[in-house]
């Protein structure tokens, strides 16, 4: 073994001893004295000045050092528990104290479910054939499929449309479950 070795382990062995075999006593003498602590500057004590905290005073078991009379201990009264945590109650959950955290932007919300849109009468099922004028009042002639279907202002085809207006160049009808217009294109007035 090297001269460096040896000086290390004698140290050890040395601090070995002293820390199980060494005086434990402190060096300063004991007072006896317990010393209020201070309140915090927005703690508890600040926002409750109305009432002191209740305390225990009783005399000193032993004698002051320097032969001074027993000095009386003044002990603070404990808080309750319940009023430093407060229990969980039904619909209280704990807090996430450790909640995992992440970098990533959170996902876009998904945008507001579209409105349908309204209701819409369907194409018109007729054909335009021809057109006469008689007695002053317009006659049209329309196709749907084989069927040919003369119709005048006001009549019903169908039980589902009904002839609102002729008159040169459209002819207009009212598609009657959702009361809208639709057009019929029928040529000039010739």
């Amino acid at each position: 073994m090297s001269a460096r070795r040896l000086v290390l382990l004698s140290l050890l062995i040395v601090a070995m001893w002293l820390a199980l075999f060494g005086d434990k006593t402190p060096s300063e003498p004991a007072t006896g004295e317990v010393v209020e602590a201070a309140a915090p500057a927005g703690g508890r004590a600040a926002s409750e000045p109305s009432s002191p905290p209740a305390r225990e005073t009783r005399p000193a078991a032993a004698a002051s050092v320097g032969g001074k009379r027993p000095a009386e201990l003044e002990v603070a009264a404990l808080i309750p528990r319940d009023e430093l945590i407060p229990e969980t109650g039904e619909g209280q959950e704990h807090p996430d104290l450790f909640p995992a955290l992440s970098w990533t932007p959170p996902p876009p919300k998904p945008p507001p479910p579209a409105k349908p849109p309204p209701p819409m009468a369907p194409p018109v099922p007729f054909t335009f054939l021809g057109k006469k004028l008689e007695g002053g009042q317009w006659e049209v002639y329309l196709g749907r499929g084989e069927q040919l279907l003369i119709v005048r202002e006001g009549m019903k085809l169908e039980g589902i449309y009904q002839v609102k207006n002729i008159s040169p160049p459209t002819l207009t009808l009212v598609y009657l479950p959702l009361k809208q217009s639709q057009a019929i294109s029928i040529g000039g007035a010739q």
